[in-house]
């Protein structure tokens, strides 16, 4: 989807495309910003899609797991987790997902690139990987605003937002190979992954706790606490924050026919008018809502 013109009406929201024809990828959901500022979150892949776009834009393409592989022309580049691919002009770009069950995207029209970006041929393919810094920095700001913890309340701050994604863009642009200042994670980033994961392994739990996962990780739960909020959020948050997500991946797979209730509870919802709520709250529309978009033949 390309970076339209603000909405003079307005700011920016986060919301999910509901028509299957405005889903990049042929996913089967997508969360951006409305007005459009050329990021989203793709869920549900299709295996093969080709850019059929009205006109050129610019793609940065970044699979959450899986390979994703772009072919242009006689050239072709894949990348894997959380890596992302550069396509200057992706037109006619077939892309080919294997294992991927999100795609996070920014897309920028041809016209609106200026500097290093208006200087890349349309026709070469670059590889980020994962460590580059501007890379990390455009990702975690890009899903700031998609889950709306980052306000864009009228157009003169949506066209500063877009602006900024440019701006990173060009950042990593200039030098796509580099890595970050102090590539090894300090001793904090280690237990705060260690951490996460442990609430990973647990999430499908209704005993999940902040106690239970500080006697596993042998520390205490101020401890954790203060972790957590050193990241910029809180243990509950993040917990109910990926528990949505990974209910966001069920309800969209067309394999997955279990009643809401029943994945909800599988994700450690105990409650399920919290979990339609809280659902709701994240991406604008119910459970039922997105279940019974997903479940109409294509």
């Amino acid at each position: 989807m390309s970076a339209a013109a603000g909405d003079p009406a307005g700011g920016a929201v986060p919301r999910v495309i509901e028509d299957p024809a405005d889903v990049p990828f042929r996913g089967q959901t997508a969360i951006r910003l409305v007005p459009d500022l050329g990021i989203a979150s793709v869920f549900g892949p299709s295996q093969r899609w080709r850019d059929e776009g009205p006109g050129e834009r610019l793609l940065l393409v970044r699979p959450a797991v899986g390979r994703l592989q772009v072919t242009l022309g006689a050239r072709s580049l894949a990348c894997c987790s959380r890596d992302a691919l550069l396509v200057p002009a992706s037109r006619g770009a077939v892309f080919d997902a294997m294992g991927v069950d999100r795609i996070d995207l920014l897309s920028i029209e041809r016209e609106r690139l200026t500097g290093p970006l208006a200087a890349l041929e349309p026709g070469t393919l670059r590889r980020i990987g994962r460590d580059h810094p501007g890379l990390q920095t455009l990702t975690v700001y890009a899903a700031s605003l998609l889950r709306g913890l980052i306000p864009v309340a009228c157009s003169e701050l949506s066209e500063l937002v877009r602006d900024h994604l440019i701006q990173l863009l060009a950042f990593i642009v200039l030098d796509p190979t580099r890595e970050a200042d102090a590539p090894v994670p300090s001793r904090r980033d280690l237990r705060i992954q260690a951490l996460k994961a442990e609430v990973e392994q647990r999430l499908g739990r209704a005993d999940l706790s902040l106690e239970a996962v500080a006697q596993a990780q042998r520390i205490s739960s101020r401890q954790v606490q203060a972790m957590f909020q050193a990241e910029g959020e809180t243990f509950s948050g993040f917990v109910l924050g990926r528990r949505l997500d990974r209910a966001m991946q069920r309800l969209t797979d067309p394999a997955d026919t279990r009643p809401v209730g029943a994945i909800a509870f599988d994700v450690g919802f105990g409650d399920l008018s919290y979990f339609n709520r809280t659902f709701r709250k994240r991406f604008g529309l119910t459970p039922s809502q997105v279940r019974r978009i997903h479940s109409v033949p294509a």
